[in-house]
């Protein structure tokens, strides 16, 4: 898998949403999926490994992202699975606008223009889309009732994540703390939200550690057997 020696790269963050989205998916049921911001395609050939039967539509506004991320697919043997779209979550392209998704996952930027600590990187600063444009697209092209989105984000705004569904109509069912180590705070959090008018509780899992190896090694190496759902 290729990805651009500038810009964003992907790394545990991507890792983890790919296992907890894929978590949000029965195994052997076929989905429609929507990936927003899909950089170099790096979740979405996870998420497309751990549940061959879904197709995903993979969200990019950087053109020379959406080029290495159709490469990604030829190379993975993936053509007809994922489907490149190049255009902005503020705009949506014409053929996402007219579908509705089983699963919506995204990694959105961590921080407000110009807070984070690589300014302007495109990916990492909102620089095309803050985190509420993110949301409310997913929510827009989720099945009501059933639709399910995923998300992880720095820990730091869960507050706003929780914030933000809950406006655009998700319900937030299942959140994960990730922390480096288990005497450290949580870095970032994977959520789950349900599109629903339906009365729904929030399950907060037992926490990942980072440098627990047993559990990370599961996670990148073995065969996909969680389900959340």
């Amino acid at each position: 898998m290729f990805q651009q020696k500038d810009g964003f790269r992907f790394g545990t963050d991507t890792v983890l949403l790919a296992w907890f989205t894929a978590s949000h998916i029965r195994e052997g049921q076929p989905k429609r999926v929507l990936e927003e911001g899909s950089n170099c395609g790096a979740c979405s050939l996870l998420v497309a490994a751990r549940r061959p039967k879904v197709h995903i539509d993979a969200l990019e506004i950087d053109a020379d992202a959406c080029e290495v991320l159709r490469k990604n697919i030829e190379l993975n043997g993936l053509k007809g699975d994922i489907e490149v779209f190049n255009g902005d979550v503020r705009d949506l392209p014409g053929p996402i606008r007219e579908k509705q998704y089983d699963v919506v996952f995204m990694n959105p930027p961590f921080y407000k223009a110009g807070a984070g600590p690589a300014s302007g990187v495109i990916g990492r600063d909102e620089v095309n889309g803050s985190l509420g444009d993110f949301i409310k697209a997913g929510s827009s092209r989720l099945v009501p009732s059933s639709g399910i989105m995923c998300i992880v984000m720095t820990a730091r705004r869960t507050d706003e994540v929780m914030s933000l569904m809950l406006d655009s109509g998700i319900k937030p069912f299942n959140m994960i703390c990730v922390h480096p180590d288990k005497n450290k705070n949580a870095q970032i959090v994977l959520v789950a939200g349900k599109k629903t008018i339906s009365a729904t509780q929030l399950e907060i899992m037992p926490p990942l550690v980072l440098n627990d190896k047993e559990k990370m090694s599961e996670i990148y190496d073995k065969e996909q057997t969680d389900c959340f759902i």
